[in-house]
């Protein structure tokens, strides 16, 4: 932890100084000493972001990924092993049928042939998800070579359906086509049925894509905007400590530390109870400027299980907590932390005092960003099982999140 061993040693410098020691007795002390201490220790700091987050814009361009890939890949699939993509099958199964019921020069009558085409259709499509969803979804593999297994096991599907219906209905006579004149017909459902969930399935990852890049662009600039004044507030906070309490104001350098290392991971998911570490230091460091104008409550289980959420994403609530009810009121307010668990739901609520000006409404200036951002990032890890809940009642605005605790799948 370089920022905060660098600190320390001015930090240390500082308090076995001679002169500090002699201006302390005296109870007079001239200012210069902790204005160039501050000076040092912002210095310190802001060069290892800067470099840090250089690093890190420099890395993501030469990988030419964004920052969401894998959480955008394992998105896709449980976008799709839902009610929602069963639906989406059967509709256009029952399209291509339609389709190749009222092509041109097609023999017999359309409705048969619909109704033909559209059983066939379900009996491949159907069966197919079912697999697809309980057995290619579970593997390790790249989501590429997860969509290109379900065509190929579509188009194969298709093909084995047709050939043992044709192999119980040939012999009552009621299929009269030869066995490759039949397959050909049902081949044809099949490769259409997967040219076009193919299609599909591509142009919904590419949007669930540019949707969670847009959110992770509001994230950075909703940050960018906060960054500077919460740094310029902790390093006032620090600098006035350092002449009162070295030992505090070392802790509060180090929480800073790792407040600006989480802040470089935010397409990144960690575990919930590091995402609890960085919001633990968010408010020790909002404590040295609010002090007793904060009040937190803690409500938390014996033993956390090990689910993960997006960097930032509690933290980002909790900011919101603190820039909007607790700031904005003159007697500060109060905070809840609440984490329940269920049977398969992990609950995280958090509740804060709103201003009197605006009671049983909290307040909108500037807290749509992180709110909209932390549903999308949400949703691109979980999908449809998490959900995040605001709301207001009795002069307090509430943020329920809900996340599944069984493990995730990609």
């Amino acid at each position: 932890m370089r920022i905060a061993r660098t600190a320390s040693v001015t930090i240390s410098s500082i308090s076995e100084n001679p002169f500090a020691r002699r201006c302390r007795r005296r109870r007079y002390c001239p200012d210069i000493k902790f204005e160039f201490s501050g000076i040092a220790l912002g210095l310190t700091i802001t060069r290892e972001f800067t470099l840090a987050h250089a690093e890190r814009r420099r890395q993501a361009l030469m990988d030419g990924r964004s920052f969401f890939q894998d959480k955008r890949d394992a998105g896709a699939w449980q976008a799709g092993c839902r009610v929602e993509g069963l639906l989406v099958c059967i509709a256009l199964g029952m399209a291509v049928a339609a389709l190749l019921a009222v092509a041109p020069g097609a023999p017999g009558n359309r409705w048969e042939r619909f109704g033909l085409f559209g059983f066939f259709g379900l009996w491949i499509v159907l069966p197919w998800y079912f697999l697809v969803c309980a057995f290619l979804r579970p593997l390790q593999l790249k989501a590429r070579f997860k969509a290109a297994g379900a065509l190929a096991m579509l188009f194969t599907w298709s093909l084995v359906i047709g050939s043992v219906t044709h192999a119980l209905m040939r012999p009552l006579d009621i299929v009269e086509e030869s066995q490759w004149a039949f397959l050909q017909d049902v081949g044809m459902i099949g490769g259409i049925l997967a040219l076009s969930l193919g299609l599909v399935s591509w142009q919904a990852s590419r949007l669930r894509h540019w949707r969670t890049r847009s959110s992770a662009a509001e994230l950075e600039a909703w940050s960018a905007r906060m960054r500077p004044h919460f740094l310029f507030n902790s390093l006032n906070g620090i600098t006035e400590l350092v002449a009162t309490d070295a030992s505090r104001a070392e802790e509060m350098i180090e929480a800073l530390a790792r407040m600006l290392r989480a802040s470089l991971e935010t397409g990144a998911s960690v575990p919930i109870a590091q995402e609890l570490e960085v919001v633990r230091d968010y408010l020790a460091l909002e404590s040295m400027r609010l002090e007793e104008r904060l009040r937190v409550t803690w409500t938390l289980p014996e033993h956390l299980p090990e689910i993960e959420v997006p960097a930032l994403c509690l933290q980002t609530l909790v900011e919101n907590a603190v820039r909007h009810g607790v700031c904005k009121r003159a007697e500060g307010g109060d905070i809840s932390i609440s984490i329940e668990t269920g049977a398969d739901t992990l609950v995280v609520a958090i509740g804060n005092d709103v201003a009197s000006a605006a009671p049983g409404a909290h307040p909108a200036e500037g807290n749509g960003i992180g709110l909209n951002s932390t549903r999308t990032r949400i949703d691109a890890l979980y999908g449809a099982r998490a959900s995040l809940q605001t709301g207001s009642q009795d002069g307090r605005f509430f943020a329920r999140l809900s996340l599944p605790i069984a493990e995730r799948k990609s």
